[in-house]
C-alpha cells in the first residue's frame, strides 16, 4: 500500500512585512523628530519664562513681555539652553531622515506647530543674546532725532534714559553697524515701545516674528505643490529650533533680511522686466538690513542671465534701493560697515592657525587672505558640485554656493547669520549638506550660550570652566575647520548630490490614512 506523503505547508511570505519595515522606521524617525523639536521649543520657552538669568537679559520689569523672576542658577540655564539647541538639531535631522525614507507628516500639524511656536516665543523675553537690546538702544537714539551711526549707547546711558540705562555693556561704546533699513525698523520699534526697554524689545520681536512667518509662507509657495519639498521647507525653516531660537526668541534682525531675500526669489519667478526690478529692489532691501545678504544676488543674477533687460532691471533695482537707503544716512553708516572688515569672533575657523603662528587674539592680514582665498575656491567648487536647484528655481544653487562659502570661511561667525543660509538650503534637494549645516548651526549656537552674560560674570563651575578653556578656544574652531574640510572633500567626491527617495505610498501621518490631494 503506497505511503501517503502529507504536503508540508510553506511558511507565509514575509515580503510585505519586509517592505513595510523601512516605512515603519521612517515614521518612527519622523515622529521622534517632531517630538524632539517640540521638546526643544518647550525648553526655550522655559528658559525665557524663568526670567532674568545668564541667558535672559533684564528688561527692567513692569511692561510685557512678562516672565517669572525665579533667579535660576547659571548651571541650570546653561544646561537648559544647550539641551534645547542639541535636541532641536537632532529633531530636524531625524525629521529629514524620515522624510527621505517615506514619512509624510500632516501639513496641518506643521502649520499649527509653526504658528504656536512663533507666537509663544515672540511674546516672552528674549534669550541667548543681548543684541535685541542693542537694537532698542539704537532705535531710541534715532527716535530722539539723533544719529545712531555717530552716537554710541554710552551717550544714551549717560543721559539716564530709561532705555539707555539698560544698554548692554559689550556694545555700549560701539555705534550702529546695521543697515539703514534695520535702523528704520529699530526706530519704529522704539516709537511703538515708547520709553520702555521691554516695550521696545517686544515691538522689535513682533516685527521679526511676523517676518519669520511671512518667510515661511513664501517658502511654502516657492516649494510648489510637491509635498516632499513643502515638508522640507517647514523642517529647515518654519519649525527649525535653531532659527526659532535666534530669529524669533532672540529677535535678531537677520529675520527681516531673510524676509526680503525670500520675497526677491518669489518676485523673480514671474519673469520679465518688472519682476527683475522688483527682485532687485527686494535684494537691495535685504542688503540694507545686513550687507551679507547681497551675496544671494549671485543666484538672482544667474537666473536673469538669459534676458539682458531683466538682468539690467534687477541690477538697477538693487542699486537704487541701496543708494536711496544709504543716502538717508550720513557717511558714517558706510564707514561703520567697512570698519567691521577684519574683525573676528569666537567661532573664527582660522583661530587655530593664527594661534599656532603666535599672531595673537586680534585679526591679522594673513587671516583675511586665508578667508578670502578659501571663500573663492569653495564658492567655485560648490557652484559646480552642488545638485541643481529645483525646477523653476535654478537661482537657488549659486545663491547657496556663495552664501555658504562666506559663512564657512568668514572670521566673523554668529549662529543667527544662518538666517541667510537655511531658507536657501530648504529649497534645495535633500543631501549630505543638510546634516553638515545642521551640525554647524548647533556648534556655533553652543559657543554663544548662555548669551546674556559673559562667562567671566558667571559663577565658576566645572561646566563654565570647560566652556571657557576647552570648547570656545579649541572644540568650536576645530569643528568649524572640520566642517570646511568635509564640504570640500564631499564636493570633490561628488557626494553632495541627493539619492533617489523611496516611494511615499502609505507613509502619510493622516488620521484617515489617505495621502493628501495634489500629490
Amino acid at each position: 500500500m503506497p505511503t501517503l506523503v502529507r504536503p508540508v505547508p510553506h511558511p507565509p511570505t514575509t515580503e510585505p512585512a519586509r517592505a513595510a519595515e523601512p516605512l515603519r522606521h521612517a515614521r518612527l524617525a519622523g515622529r521622534a523628530g517632531l517630538i524632539m523639536i517640540g521638546v526643544a521649543v518647550a525648553t526655550m520657552l522655559a528658559v525665557a519664562l524663568l526670567g532674568p538669568s545668564a541667558a535672559v537679559p533684564d528688561l527692567g520689569g513692569g511692561d510685557p513681555p512678562w516672565s517669572f523672576r525665579a533667579a535660576p542658577s547659571d548651571t541650570l540655564v546653561i544646561q537648559l539652553s544647550w539641551a534645547a539647541v542639541i535636541a532641536g538639531g537632532l529633531g530636524v535631522g531625524a525629521g529629514l531622515y524620515g522624510l527621505r525614507r517615506g514619512w509624510r507628516p500632516a501639513r496641518g500639524v506643521l502649520l499649527a506647530g509653526t504658528v504656536i511656536a512663533v507666537l509663544t516665543l515672540t511674546l516672552v523675553p528674549p534669550a541667548g543674546s543681548t543684541d535685541v537690546l542693542n537694537y532698542a538702544v539704537y532705535g531710541r537714539i534715532a527716535a530722539l532725532g539723533h544719529d545712531p551711526y555717530v552716537l554710541t549707547p554710552a551717550w544714551l546711558h549717560k543721559m539716564a534714559d530709561p532705555v539707555g540705562e539698560l544698554a548692554p555693556l559689550a556694545w555700549r561704546n560701539t555705534p550702529s553697524v546695521y543697515g539703514p533699513l534695520a535702523t528704520w525698523a529699530q526706530m519704529a520699534g522704539s516709537r511703538l515701545g515708547g520709553g520702555s526697554m521691554a516695550g521696545t524689545v517686544l515691538a522689535i520681536k513682533v516685527m521679526t516674528g511676523l517676518a519669520f512667518l511671512l518667510s515661511a509662507y513664501m517658502l511654502d509657495r516657492l516649494a510648489g505643490p510637491d509635498r516632499d519639498r513643502r515638508v522640507r521647507v517647514h523642517l529647515l525653516w518654519s519649525l527649525n529650533p535653531l532659527m526659532l531660537w535666534h530669529v524669533v526668541l532672540g529677535g535678531h534682525i537677520d529675520g527681516l533680511g531673510a524676509f526680503f531675500l525670500v520675497a526677491a526669489f518669489l518676485a523673480l519667478r514671474r519673469g520679465g522686466v518688472a519682476a527683475g526690478l522688483a527682485a532687485g529692489a527686494l535684494l537691495g532691501a535685504a542688503a540694507a538690513v545686513k550687507a551679507p545678504f547681497i551675496l544671494a544676488g549671485a543666484g538672482l543674477a544667474w537666473a536673469a542671465r538669459r534676458s539682458v533687460t531683466t538682468f539690467l532691471a534687477m541690477v538697477m533695482g538693487a542699486g537704487t534701493a541701496l543708494v536711496v537707503a544709504y543716502a538717508t544716512q550720513g557717511p558714517e553708516a558706510v564707514g561703520n560697515l567697512v570698519g567691521k572688515i577684519g574683525s573676528r569672533s569666537l567661532a573664527d575657523p582660522w583661530r587655530v592657525i593664527t594661534d599656532a603662528l603666535g599672531l595673537g587674539a586680534r585679526s591679522s592680514p594673513l587671516e583675511g587672505q586665508l578667508a578670502l582665498g578659501a571663500a573663492l575656491l569653495i564658492g567655485l567648487l560648490l557652484c559646480v558640485r552642488l545638485p541643481p536647484g529645483p525646477p523653476g528655481l535654478a537661482s537657488v544653487r549659486p545663491a547657496l554656493a556663495w552664501c555658504l562659502c562666506w559663512l564657512l570661511t568668514s572670521p566673523v561667525q554668529h549662529p543667527w547669520y544662518d538666517a541667510l543660509l537655511f531658507p536657501l538650503l530648504a529649497l534645495m534637494p535633500a543631501g549630505r549638506l543638510d546634516g553638515l549645516l545642521i551640525t554647524r548651526g548647533v556648534v556655533t549656537s553652543l559657543i554663544y550660550l548662555p548669551g546674556a552674560l559673559g562667562l567671566l560674570q558667571l559663577q565658576p563651575t566645572a561646566l563654565t570652566r570647560w566652556i571657557a578653556e576647552a570648547y570656545r578656544p579649541w572644540v568650536a574652531p576645530l569643528a568649524a575647520d572640520l566642517l570646511i574640510l568635509c564640504v570640500v572633500v564631499l564636493s570633490f567626491a561628488g557626494a553632495l548630490r541627493p539619492r533617489a527617495l523611496p516611494p511615499a505610498a502609505g507613509g502619510y501621518d493622516h488620521a484617515d490614512g489617505r495621502p493628501p490631494p495634489g500629490r
